[in-house]
C-alpha cells in the first residue's frame, strides 16, 4: 500500500514538473513584446509558443502604420492596451439600424477567449428618436436595455444622454455572449431616422466627447474587457503553487478567486508583492520580469492591497 502510495506521488510531481518546464519554456527571447504602440505581455503573445494557450494569441497585422493588434478568432477587434491588472481596452464595433422595424444582430462570444465586458467600467448605449435598445441572451431574453424618446432641438445641444435622443444603462456581471437588438417604442408610428448602439467605456464617453451625439459617427468605440486565466491553464503559471497571502519568500501571488463567469466557479489571479514590478505571470519565477524590480519605499508604501 505504502509503496503505491508513493508511486501515485511521484506521477503526480512528474506531472507538475513537465507542466510547469512546459510553461517555462513558452516565454523566451523570440517572443515579441510589442506590436505597434502596444505592449503584449505574457500570457499573450505573438509567435508560436509565446502564449499560454489560443485563447491568448495576438495577431499583428502589419498592413497598418504602426501595426495594429487583434485577437485571432474575434473579427473587427483592436486590441488597443492590455494590462496586467486583469483588463485590456478594445475597440468595439457599433450596431447600426435604418429600418422602421426591429432589427438584432449576435455579436462574436468572448467565452472561447477568456474575456469578459466589465460592468463597473463599460456603459450601454443607445441613440435615437423613439428608440428601444436592448442586450439579449441566447433564449432572445432581454437582459438589460435603455429607451429614448424624440427631442430634434437636443440633437444639436450639448445635453447629456439622459433619455432624450439618446439613453445609457449598466450591463449586466459576468457577460460574455449576447445580441443586440433595436426597435420603435411605438411600433404604429415609426420614425425614419437611424438608431445607434454602443457598449462603450464610461470614462472614454464621459471624457473624450463634447457631444454624446458624436458617437454616431464612430464605427467603434473603445471597451474594457476583463482578462483571466482558465483554473486548467494554472500550472503552466504556477507549478500547481498557489497561495493565498504573501509569504517572505516569495514576491508575487497567484491564486483561484470566485467569479463572475456562470461557467466557471474560480478564475486564477497573478499580483506582485506590494514593493515590486514586473509581470506576476511569468511561469520562470528567476527570470527579471518576474515582480523582482524593488520600488522606491516611499512609492511601496503607498501600495494598497
Amino acid at each position: 500500500m505504502a509503496e503505491a502510495m508513493l508511486v501515485f506521488q511521484i506521477i503526480v510531481l512528474l506531472g507538475s514538473m513537465n507542466a510547469f518546464v512546459k510553461a517555462v519554456g513558452l516565454v523566451n527571447s523570440s517572443c515579441s513584446q510589442s506590436c505597434g504602440n502596444v505592449s503584449i505581455p505574457f500570457p499573450f503573445g505573438i509567435e508560436p509558443d509565446c502564449y499560454i494557450s489560443d485563447s491568448y494569441k495576438i495577431n499583428c497585422n502589419h498592413s497598418f502604420s504602426p501595426p495594429k493588434p487583434t485577437f485571432s478568432t474575434l473579427t473587427e477587434m483592436e486590441v488597443l492596451d492590455i494590462s496586467l491588472d486583469g483588463t485590456l481596452r478594445v475597440n468595439y464595433p457599433r450596431f447600426l439600424s435604418c429600418s422602421n422595424g426591429t432589427k438584432t444582430k449576435p455579436f462574436d462570444s468572448l467565452a472561447a477567449r477568456s474575456l469578459v465586458f466589465s460592468q463597473s467600467r463599460n456603459r450601454f448605449i443607445a441613440i435615437g428618436c423613439d428608440n428601444f435598445a436592448s442586450l439579449n441572451d441566447a433564449e432572445d431574453v432581454v437582459i438589460c436595455g435603455c429607451m429614448s424618446v424624440c427631442d430634434n432641438k437636443a440633437i444639436n445641444s450639448s445635453n447629456g444622454c439622459n433619455g432624450i435622443n439618446c439613453c445609457q444603462t449598466t450591463i449586466p456581471s459576468g457577460l460574455q455572449d449576447f445580441s443586440l437588438s433595436l426597435k420603435p417604442i411605438d411600433p404604429n408610428h415609426p420614425t425614419s431616422s437611424c438608431k445607434y448602439a454602443f457598449i462603450v467605456e464610461q470614462k472614454w464617453f464621459e471624457t473624450n466627447l463634447t457631444n454624446a451625439f458624436e458617437i454616431v459617427n464612430m464605427s467603434h468605440a473603445p471597451v474594457v474587457l476583463e482578462w483571466f486565466v482558465d483554473p486548467t491553464l494554472s500550472s503552466l503559471v504556477t507549478g500547481n503553487n498557489l497561495s493565498y497571502k504573501y509569504d517572505d519568500n516569495s514576491t508575487y501571488l497567484c491564486a483561484n478567486r470566485s467569479s463572475s463567469v456562470s461557467y466557471l466557479n474560480s478564475t486564477l489571479t497573478c499580483s506582485c508583492k506590494p514593493g515590486f514590478e514586473g509581470n506576476p505571470y511569468f511561469p520562470d519565477p528567476q527570470v527579471p520580469e518576474r515582480c523582482t524590480g524593488k520600488l522606491p519605499l516611499s512609492l511601496a508604501s503607498s501600495v494598497v492591497y
